[in-house]
Order: C-alpha cells, then sequence, then structure tokens
C-alpha cells in the first residue's frame, strides 16, 4: 500500500481510540455521579435518547457513507483528503449516538428504550472499529485516489 493510505489508515486509528477513550471517560463519570435513587422514567427523555442515539449511531453514518458514495461516483474517484473527512465525520457522529445512549444510561429512561439505544450504540461502534481489511475495501468502493 501507498505510504499516503498508511497515514490515513493511522490518522483513522487515531480519531477512532479518542472516540473509544471519551466515550470511557464518560461512562466512567456517569457511573461515579449517576444518582441511584428512585426516579420514574420520563417518556420525553426516554423518546430523545433512543431517537439521538439511532439517528446519529445509524441513520446518520449511512446517509454520510451514501453522500459520498455518490460524490466519489459523480467526479468518478474520491481524493483521499474527502475519504480522511468522511471517517471523521461519522466516528463523531458515533461519539454523538454515544452520548445520547449514556445520557440514558444516567436519566432514568423506559427499559426497552435503553436496551435498544446501546444494542443501536454498539452496532455503531462496531461499524468504526479501524480494519485495514475494510479501508482497503472503501479504498475500492469509493474509488480513492491513491
Amino acid at each position: 500500500m501507498d505510504v499516503n493510505v498508511e497515514k490515513i489508515i493511522s490518522k483513522i486509528n487515531k480519531i477512532t481510540i479518542l472516540n473509544y477513550l471519551l466515550t470511557v471517560l464518560v461512562f466512567i463519570a456517569v457511573l461515579i455521579f449517576k444518582n441511584y435513587g428512585q426516579r420514574t422514567a420520563d417518556r420525553i427523555i426516554s423518546t430523545i435518547v433512543l431517537v439521538g442515539a439511532t439517528l446519529f449511531s445509524v441513520a446518520l453514518p449511512i446517509l454520510l457513507r451514501t453522500w459520498f458514495y455518490q460524490k466519489s461516483y459523480k467526479n468518478k474517484s474520491l481524493s483521499q483528503s474527502d475519504y480522511l473527512k468522511l471517517k471523521t465525520l461519522i466516528i463523531i457522529s458515533v461519539l454523538i449516538g454515544s452520548l445520547f445512549a449514556l445520557l440514558g444510561y444516567y436519566y432514568p429512561v423506559y427499559k426497552y428504550h435503553l436496551y435498544i439505544s446501546i444494542l443501536v450504540l454498539l452496532w455503531g461502534i462496531y461499524s468504526i472499529s479501524p480494519s485495514k481489511k475494510v479501508i482497503k475495501r472503501d479504498f475500492i468502493d469509493f474509488k480513492v485516489e491513491e
């Protein structure tokens, strides 16, 4: 692989690991500061948590990939900087989705909303996991200039 491709993979890995660390740190903070008193679940917060986690962990990454794929199809290729921008936007989107899911863990929400938002978050985290095989396939699919 080209040296530039290795740099892109390195940058994507750094951004992804930073995302994982931020999510774990926020989770630890939620565990420390969570009030375990009896509070009733709020329908509005439950809905916001579920919709926010789903929107940012699943829907927005799919929309971004589709948008950049159409851009690469129209231009016959995609620059490496655009590909890095795509991956960064997807990683940031999943980070925001994880914050919604952690908000649901902190506040009292309906259990099934919390469980679904955590499952959606896990899918989002899995989808951004750095892998050379996935990045190589993306380079072919998006016709990234090497």
